[in-house]
C-alpha cells in the first residue's frame, strides 16, 4: 500500500510539474507569424507541458545579438540559409549529434530532403524549415501569342542580336513550345515579341525581375551566373566568363525586353505582383511564395493579382548559355538550369535550456500534418520526403501541386548550388548591385551609343570590379 501511494504521489507530482518555459525566435510575414503563434505552437505546448513564447526579430544580420538578449532561454531560432554558416562558425548553434543517437540521426536524414546542406565539417547543425528557389512564372495566353508568331519575327530578333554577337540567333534556332525547355535565347525571343506588340495600346518590355537595391536583385544576378555554369569561386571573385555572360545577358535584355520600370521605380517582389495585375509583366523569375501571392488562395489575405488566375503558368528556370556564338552560329558556352537553393532552417542555440525539448519542438513544427497546413496556406516547398513523394494525392491536381512539382524539379536541377558560405557574401552582393546599376541601368556596356558588347563588359569587370571583390575578400 505504501508503494502504491508513493507511485500515485509521483504521478500527481509529475502532472503538477511546472511547465517548461522557452522562446522561439522567428521572422515571418504577419499572417504566417500569427498562424504560427496561434495555431501551431499551442498544440506543442499542450502535448509537452510547455510554454513557448514566439518572439519576432527583424534583422537577419543580427541573429547573434538577438540570441544574446535571451541567454539560456531560446529553444529554437529561425535562420535564413545565407546566415546559417556564419552562426555555425561563430559557435552559436548546437550540433545534433551532441544529443541525438546515431539511430535518431539516421531517422532524421531519412525524413528530410537535402539535409547535407545543413552540415558543417561533417556534423549536422540545421533542421529544414523550408526550401526556396526561383522558378519561371508567366502568362500562358501571352506565351501562346508569341509561339503563334515567332517565325514572323525571327529575322528582326536575329538582326538585333547580331549587333552584339556578330551572328544573331543560333543557326538552328527554334522557339520551343514547352517553357520548361527554354534557354536564355528563348526568353529573349518571346520578350522581344511582347515588347514589339501593342498590348493595351502600349509598346514596352514585359519581362521583369526585382530591381530594387537589395538582396533580391543581387540574388537574381548570382542565379544567372550559376545558370551560366559559374561556381561559388567565380561568384565571390567576380572573375570568369560566366560572370561576364550573366551581366551581358542582363544588358541585352534591358535594351528591349525588360520593363524599364523595374529599375526606374526600384521594383521589389510586390511591384512585380502588381505588374502581373496591371499587364506590365508577362514573365518573371519568382519564388513559390511569390506564386501564391500572384495566383491567390482566397485566405490569409492572399487574394491574387491576376484577372484570370488560371492564366498563370510555371516552369523550371531557363537553361543558361553564352550570348556569344562561334562563326558557325553555335553557342560558345552551354550553361545549365541550376540556380541557388535558399530557404530557412531551424537552429538550436548552443545554450538551449533543453536541447532534446528543442528538437521535439522542431520535429513537431515540421511534422507531416503541420507542414501540409503550412504548404497549402503559404506556398512553402515541403522539406519532408513523405510529402514530396506524393504531392498530387495530398494537394490534388491543381495549381498548388503544379507549383510544388515545378519547384521540386528546380531543386533537383540546383543540386548543391547555394550562396557561397563566406562572411563577406553580403558585401559581394552589394558589389553586384553596383555593377548591375553601372552596366545595365547606366548603359556602361560598350563604346558610347553602341549595343551591349561582351568584350567590353568582360574587361570592365576585370579592371573595375574584380579588384574591389578581392579587397572585400582580403586577397
Amino acid at each position: 500500500m505504501k508503494y502504491l501511494l508513493c507511485i500515485i504521489y509521483c504521478v500527481l507530482l509529475a502532472g503538477c510539474a511546472a511547465p517548461r518555459h522557452s522562446k522561439i525566435l522567428v521572422q515571418m510575414i504577419k499572417a504566417q507569424e500569427e498562424y504560427f503563434g496561434n495555431e501551431i505552437i499551442p498544440g506543442f505546448d499542450r502535448e509537452n507541458n510547455a510554454v513557448t513564447q514566439v518572439v519576432h526579430y527583424d534583422n537577419t544580420g543580427e541573429i547573434k545579438n538577438e540570441l544574446a538578449k535571451y541567454p539560456r532561454q531560446v529553444s529554437l531560432v529561425k535562420i535564413p540559409f545565407d546566415k546559417s554558416q556564419a552562426l555555425v562558425h561563430d559557435n552559436q548553434l548546437l550540433p545534433l549529434d551532441s544529443f541525438l543517437t546515431e539511430e535518431e540521426l539516421k531517422e532524421f536524414r531519412q525524413t528530410f530532403l537535402l539535409t547535407s546542406l545543413g552540415e558543417s565539417s561533417g556534423r549536422q547543425y540545421l533542421i529544414p524549415r523550408k526550401y526556396e528557389t526561383r522558378i519561371m512564372v508567366y502568362c500562358k495566353s501571352k506565351v501562346a501569342d508569341a509561339l503563334a508568331v515567332w517565325r514572323t519575327y525571327r529575322d528582326s530578333v536575329s538582326n538585333e542580336l547580331r549587333k552584339m554577337n556578330g551572328y544573331g540567333l543560333p543557326a538552328t534556332y527554334i522557339l520551343k513550345d514547352d517553357p520548361n525547355k527554354w534557354d536564355f535565347y528563348d526568353v529573349y525571343v518571346v520578350g522581344w515579341i511582347w515588347a514589339h506588340t501593342p498590348y493595351n495600346g502600349k509598346l514596352k518590355g514585359r519581362i521583369a525581375h526585382r530591381g530594387k537595391r537589395y538582396s533580391g536583385t543581387s540574388q537574381r544576378i548570382i542565379d544567372r551566373i550559376f545558370e551560366c555554369k559559374g561556381d561559388s569561386t567565380q561568384v565571390l571573385t567576380m572573375k570568369g566568363d560566366a560572370v561576364a555572360d550573366a551581366l551581358a545577358w542582363e544588358a541585352v535584355y534591358s535594351v528591349s525586353v525588360y520593363n524599364k520600370r523595374m529599375w526606374e521605380e526600384a521594383w521589389s517582389g510586390t511591384d512585380i505582383w502588381k505588374g502581373f495585375r496591371d499587364g506590365e509583366v508577362f514573365l518573371a523569375f519568382m519564388t513559390q511564395l511569390d506564386c501564391f501571392f500572384i495566383h491567390g488562395t482566397g485566405q490569409d489575405g492572399l487574394d491574387g493579382y491576376l484577372k484570370d488566375a488560371a492564366d498563370m503558368g510555371v516552369a523550371t528556370m531557363p537553361q543558361g548559355c553564352s550570348p556569344t556564338l562561334d562563326k558557325d552560329g553555335t553557342i560558345e558556352r552551354e550553361g545549365c538550369k541550376a540556380v541557388t537553393t535558399g530557404g530557412w532552417w531551424w537552429g538550436i542555440p548552443r545554450d538551449s535550456p533543453d536541447p532534446r525539448q528543442s528538437y521535439r519542438l522542431a520535429r513537431y513544427i515540421t511534422s507531416t500534418k503541420t507542414q501540409l497546413k503550412d504548404c497549402s496556406r503559404f506556398g512553402m516547398i515541403p522539406v519532408r520526403k513523405d510529402i514530396l513523394s506524393d504531392m498530387s494525392m495530398l494537394f490534388g491536381e491543381g495549381w498548388i501541386t503544379e507549383i510544388y512539382e515545378t519547384s521540386f524539379k528546380q531543386l533537383m536541377n540546383n543540386g548543391t548550388a547555394v550562396l557561397p558560405a563566406n562572411g563577406n557574401i553580403d558585401k559581394i552582393g552589394n558589389l553586384y548591385l553596383d555593377a548591375w546599376y553601372d552596366i545595365v541601368v547606366g548603359k556602361n556596356w560598350s563604346v558610347k551609343g553602341a549595343f551591349p558588347q561582351w568584350d567590353y563588359i568582360h574587361k570592365l569587370l576585370e579592371t573595375k570590379y574584380v579588384p574591389q571583390a578581392a579587397r572585400i575578400l582580403g586577397n
